[in-house]
C-alpha cells in the first residue's frame, strides 16, 4: 500500500514538473515575441494593415488560438469597425463587419471601462453574452480575451483573441495580449505620422504649386509694368522734349523776333535816306534823325542776337553737363566751399545776403570740382535773385554732412518760400518766375542735371518753417567710366 502511494506521489511530482516546465517554455515563447516585434521595423513604417497582420500573427502563434482581430472606435464611441481578421480556419465574416451600442449595449458599456474582458465561456459571460447567436454560434467561437488598444491616452478600440475551444486565460497570456496592444498604439501614432507627412508633402506640393503659379503671374504683371513704364517713359521723353522744343522754340524766337523788326525798321529808314538824297530832299536835321534811329535799330539787333547766342550757350551747357567726362577728385569741403564763395563775393554785396556755412571739419568727398563749384554758385545766385522780396535780413546758410555712403549739401534760404506750383515746376526748364528782369529758367535745370547725373546724387526742393532748403545726396564714391 506504501509503495502504491508512493508511486502516485511520484508520478503527481512529474507532473507538476512537466506542467512548470511547458510554462517556462511558453513564457519564454512569449518574451521572444514581444522582443522580436517590439524591434520589428515594419511597426513604425506607418502601414497599418502590416503592423495588423504581424501583431495579429504573432498573437495566434504565441497563444495558439483560432482567431484574432483589430476592431476599432468611431469617433462618437457609438459604432466599432472590424479592420483586420486573422483566422487560421480561414472562416471570414462579411466584410466590414461592424458592431453597434444600440445592439449590444452591455459589451459597450464593458468596453467603456476600458479593461480587458475576459470571458472563457463566451456564451455564458455576462459582457459577451449578447453575441452568443448572432456572433459566437456561427462561428464556433466558445472563449474570448479583448484587451483594450490606447492612443495619445485613449482607448480607440481592441484586439479581440478567440478560440474554438474553452481555453482559460492566464495572467501571462493576458499580459502578453496587453503588451501587443500597446505595440499596436505604437503602430497607429506610425500610420498617423504617415498620414500627417503625406497631407503636408501633398499641402507643400500644392503651396509650391500655387507659388510658382503666383510667382509666374507675378513675373507676367511686372513684365507688363515694366512695358507699361517702358511706355509711360518713352511718352513722357516725347512730352518732355516737345515741351523742351517748344520751350526753346520760344526763347529763341522772342529775341529773333525783336531782332528781325528792328533790321526790317533799319532798312525802312535806310530807304526813306537813300530816296531823299536821290531827290535832293536830304537835309542835315534829316540826315541825323535818321541815322540815329538806324543805329538804335542796330543796337537792337545786335542786343537779340546776343542774348540768343547766350540762350543757345545756356542751352548747350545744360545739355553737356550730364555727358561731360570729367576726372573725379578729392575735395576737402571747408576749403572747397568757401573758395567759391570768394569767387561770387560781388554777387553777395549785390543783393546784400550773408552766408553762413557749417562744414565738419576735414570732411572730404569724391567730387567734380568744377560742376560741384558751378551747383553751388546757381543755387546761390538763384536765391539771390528770386528768394528775398524785402529788406529783410538776407541769409543763406550752407550745411554739409555725411554718412556711412553719402554726403549731404544743404543750402537754405530764409526768403519768401515757394508755393506748390512753383516747387512743382522748379526744375523744368525754362520755368522762372522773373522773366521779366531777364531769367531764362535755365538755372535749376542745369543743377538738376549736374547732380542727377554727373554727381550720381539726388536732389531735392521743398519749403521750411522760413524760405527754401534745396539738398543735395550724392554718393561718397562715384563709379566712373573713364577712359
Amino acid at each position: 500500500m506504501l509503495y502504491l502511494v508512493g508511486i502516485q506521489t511520484m508520478g503527481s511530482l512529474c507532473k507538476i514538473r512537466l506542467c512548470g516546465v511547458l510554462i517556462v517554455v511558453m513564457l519564454t515563447n512569449l518574451h521572444d515575441i514581444l522582443f522580436n516585434i517590439s524591434r520589428n521595423p515594419d511597426v513604425d513604417k506607418g502601414d497599418l494593415t502590416a503592423s495588423s497582420r504581424l501583431l495579429l500573427s504573432s498573437i495566434a502563434q504565441g497563444l495558439e488560438i483560432d482567431r484574432a482581430s483589430v476592431w476599432l472606435l468611431s469617433d462618437d464611441r457609438m459604432q466599432m469597425r472590424c479592420i483586420y481578421l486573422l483566422d487560421c480556419a480561414e472562416h471570414h465574416p462579411e466584410p466590414n463587419m461592424a458592431l453597434a451600442r444600440a445592439d449590444f449595449p452591455r459589451y459597450f458599456a464593458a468596453l467603456d471601462g476600458e479593461r480587458n474582458i475576459v470571458a472563457s465561456d463566451a456564451h455564458q459571460h455576462p459582457q459577451t453574452s449578447e453575441f452568443s447567436a448572432c456572433y459566437l454560434t456561427p462561428l464556433q467561437i466558445c472563449s474570448m480575451l479583448d484587451t483594450p488598444i490606447h492612443h495619445h491616452g485613449a482607448m480607440v478600440g481592441i484586439i479581440c483573441l478567440e478560440h474554438r475551444q474553452a481555453k482559460l486565460w492566464n495572467n501571462d497570456e493576458i499580459t502578453f495580449a496587453s503588451f501587443l496592444a500597446d505595440i499596436y498604439g505604437r503602430a497607429l501614432s506610425a500610420s498617423e505620422r504617415v498620414r500627417y507627412q503625406n497631407e503636408l508633402e501633398q499641402l507643400n506640393s500644392g503651396l509650391e504649386q500655387i507659388v510658382s503659379q503666383r510667382t509666374q503671374q507675378l513675373t507676367q504683371s511686372l513684365e507688363q509694368l515694366q512695358q507699361t513704364q517702358h511706355r509711360l517713359i518713352e511718352v513722357e521723353k516725347m512730352a518732355s522734349l516737345g515741351r523742351l522744343v517748344a520751350g526753346i522754340a520760344h526763347e529763341i524766337n522772342t529775341p529773333l523776333g525783336i531782332a528781325v523788326t528792328a533790321n526790317s525798321h533799319a532798312e525802312a529808314t535806310l530807304l526813306e535816306l537813300e530816296q531823299l538824297f536821290h531827290a535832293n530832299q536830304l537835309t542835315r536835321q534829316r540826315f541825323a534823325h535818321n541815322g540815329n534811329a538806324i543805329k538804335n535799330c542796330i543796337a537792337m539787333v545786335n542786343a537779340n542776337l546776343q542774348r540768343s547766342v547766350d540762350l543757345v550757350n545756356s542751352f548747350k551747357q545744360t545739355a553737356a553737363a550730364s555727358s561731360e567726362q570729367k576726372k573725379a577728385e578729392n575735395l576737402q569741403l571747408n576749403r572747397f566751399i568757401p573758395d567759391v564763395l570768394s569767387s561770387i563775393e560781388s554777387i553777395l554785396k549785390q543783393h546784400h545776403v550773408e552766408v553762413q556755412i557749417h562744414i565738419p571739419e576735414r570732411m572730404q568727398v569724391q567730387s567734380f570740382a568744377s560742376p560741384l563749384a558751378l551747383i553751388l554758385t546757381r543755387l546761390i545766385e538763384n536765391a539771390c535773385v528770386h528768394a528775398f522780396n524785402t529788406e529783410q535780413k538776407r541769409q543763406v546758410i550752407i550745411r554739409t554732412s555725411q554718412n556711412k555712403h553719402s554726403w549731404q549739401l544743404e543750402v537754405r534760404d530764409n526768403g519768401r518760400g515757394m508755393d506748390k506750383h512753383e516747387l512743382a515746376r522748379a526744375f523744368e526748364p525754362f520755368f522762372t518766375t522773373r522773366r521779366s528782369a531777364g531769367a531764362k529758367g535755365l538755372g535749376l535745370t542745369l543743377v538738376f542735371n549736374l547732380v542727377s547725373h554727373l554727381l550720381q546724387g539726388e536732389i531735392s526742393l521743398h519749403n521750411a518753417d522760413t524760405g527754401c532748403v534745396v539738398t543735395l545726396n550724392c554718393p561718397l564714391q562715384l563709379t566712373t567710366n573713364e577712359p
